[in-house]
């Protein structure tokens, strides 16, 4: 049997997960529209379909963006934007890199060079890993915590 992304959200379900609720198509217009004023790359296309699944998640320290800044009224957390995000943070990674989450000391990025998408190391920018798919990303990273037990 495969495991599939819906079976990882399956499994963070169970647990202290925000997961957002899908991006609009609206939503994900404005997003690639913002993204280009502040000069980053666009949003691939497996991203787009993720947003539609899940407008961003955060989980046991994994954090993907959305198309909107989150603040969980309980907790106070705030799930930051992925322009907002990039327009903060952009300056510090290689301009063909578009940021879409982080996870301890990496961050997880698209690179639109390569067209692929990659874990680099926050702090000296190195390749940590890259993945042929969005979906590889998902499977090689929050499938690995979420799987694990």
């Amino acid at each position: 049997m495969s495991v599939t992304i819906a079976d990882i959200f399956g499994e963070i379900l169970k647990s202290d997960a925000l997961i957002v609720e899908p991006a609009t198509n609206f939503e994900i217009k404005r997003c690639q529209r913002d993204l280009g004023d502040i000069g980053c790359v666009h949003l691939p296309k497996e991203y787009k379909k993720f947003l539609k699944i899940a407008n961003g998640f955060a989980w046991n320290g994994f954090e993907f963006y959305g198309t909107y800044e989150v603040r969980e009224k309980s907790s106070g957390y705030v799930l930051r934007d992925i322009v907002g995000y990039n327009e903060r943070f952009g300056e510090r990674v290689d301009d063909h890199f578009l940021i879409l989450g982080t996870f301890d000391e990496d961050y997880y990025v698209w690179d639109n060079e390569r067209k692929q998408y990659r874990s680099l190391d926050r702090l000296t920018r190195m390749d940590v890993d890259e993945f042929e798919s969005f979906e590889d990303l998902i499977m090689g990273t929050v499938g690995l915590y979420a799987l694990s037990d």
